[in-house]
């Protein structure tokens, strides 16, 4: 055995005792004090967790972990958030319940598992020094306020696996405000979570299918274009756009939650184009001016849920209808024009959004699917007056486009145009 060896051996056997001597007799101080456990309990029924010394927050076993709230189930380690600076969260475990690591100050790394399925509300709400998470693929779902006020957190990696985005994920994050900066939205997954503050004129991008809790709230826009891949607005989506005087919520919109459009000081006007919208019916402040008043008018179709919700909070509503050109009598005293040709969306406008819905509805029938227009939108698509709603008369809509965005003299309807 040559020296270094028996060197080597020498310091084996004498690290436990903390100094070693070596044959030159210089004392040299070797620290062998292993992280010790600083606490450790129970999370969830087959959820396990451990805090070390070091800082290491270990979490171990199979299925959910407790939504744990100081006014229910108490956060076990509340006095030790600010020791927390790792967390490792095991394979088997299947959710990190809600508020579990919020404002662990000192974090500055997550590992998740792959068996992880869902992140709870504010599970890491304001954890001031985490700067990057990788989110698995088993990931389905990430709750409001997951990360909110995460303040330096600047690299976010979400897999397609997410389908659920709830409001203020990733809010007060600097990986949102890059977001927003370069595309004036932050869009996850098909989720809108939030928009640029100030823009005059809001475009919802196409392929958006959930406008989330809070994320247009504040916004200046005076005018707001939701595309018809839109199918739930979540509550408070609009709350506060004290700007905004008329918005059409397209046929695609199946849900608009509790106070969507909450304070909308200016609002004077909301379409509603699917007849069978389920509209929060217990909220009169889901559509509103000021706390529950609203002075303008709700647009929708006679026998249509926006007609019940307006009647039941004595609102002023209008029936919409399109086709012929003719006045319609609707037997209450009220005489309407119809929506004009072209103008598919019932928004007041024959534009490229009118065109682009065509196209959807030339695509979905060519193939076989089921009819997505009402007759009324049929009627207003059908420009070149055959018995088909195809491509060209897409083509139509957006010659009539081009012509109405460019000409300086009165512009001609399309029918005029058409002649």
């Amino acid at each position: 055995m040559n020296c270094k060896r028996i060197i080597a051996a020498l310091l084996c056997a004498v690290m436990p005792f903390g100094t070693v001597i070596l044959p030159s007799q210089v004392p040299i101080s070797i620290s062998a004090e292993a992280a010790t456990v600083v606490d450790s309990g129970t999370c969830g029924k087959n959820v396990t967790w451990q805090l070390d010394s070091d800082g290491v927050f270990t979490v171990s076993g199979t299925g959910d972990m407790y939504d744990l709230r100081d006014n229910t189930f108490p956060i076990p380690w509340k006095e030790e958030k600010d020791l927390i600076k790792k967390i490792i969260i095991g394979d088997g475990v299947t959710r990190v319940g809600e508020q579990n690591f919020s404002y662990c100050r000192n974090l500055v790394s997550v590992k998740f598992p792959n068996t992880l399925k869902s992140i709870g509300v504010g599970s890491f709400a304001f954890c001031s020094d985490l700067t990057s998470v990788v989110l698995p693929n088993s990931l389905t779902s990430i709750e409001g306020s997951a990360f909110n006020g995460c303040d330096k957190l600047a690299d976010v990696t979400i897999p397609t696996s997410v389908t659920t985005v709830k409001g203020w994920a990733f809010n007060g994050t600097p990986w949102e405000d890059e977001q927003i900066e370069k595309y004036n939205y932050s869009v996850v997954n098909g989720t809108l979570l939030a928009i640029k503050r100030d823009m005059e004129k809001a475009v919802i991008p196409d392929g958006v299918v959930c406008i989330a809790s809070q994320s247009c709230e504040y916004g200046e826009m005076t005018e707001l274009i939701i595309p018809d891949t839109v199918k739930t607005i979540e509550f408070n989506a609009f709350i506060h756009c004290a700007s905004l005087k008329s918005v059409t919520v397209p046929a695609s919109v199946e849900v608009i939650k509790q106070q969507a459009f909450y304070q909308c000081d200016s609002l004077e006007e909301i379409c509603i184009l699917n007849p069978e919208c389920d509209i929060c019916e217990h909220w009169a402040t889901t559509i509103s001016n000021n706390g529950e008043e609203f002075s303008g008018v709700i647009k929708g179709y006679k026998g249509s849920t926006a007609e019940d919700y307006a009647n039941k909070f004595d609102r002023t509503f209008v029936p919409i209808d399109s086709g012929t050109g003719l006045i319609i009598d609707y037997g209450e005293g009220i005489d309407l024009p119809v929506i004009p040709l072209g103008d598919v969306n019932f928004d007041g406008n024959v534009n490229a959004i009118d065109a682009s819905m065509v196209l959807a509805y030339y695509s979905e029938t060519s193939t076989g699917k089921e009819d997505i227009f009402s007759p009324e939108q049929i009627s207003a698509a059908n420009i070149d007056g055959n018995s088909r709603i195809d491509a060209v008369d897409a083509s139509y809509i957006l010659a009539y486009y081009a012509y109405a965005s460019t000409t300086e003299n009165d512009i001609i309807s399309l029918e005029e145009y058409m002649k």
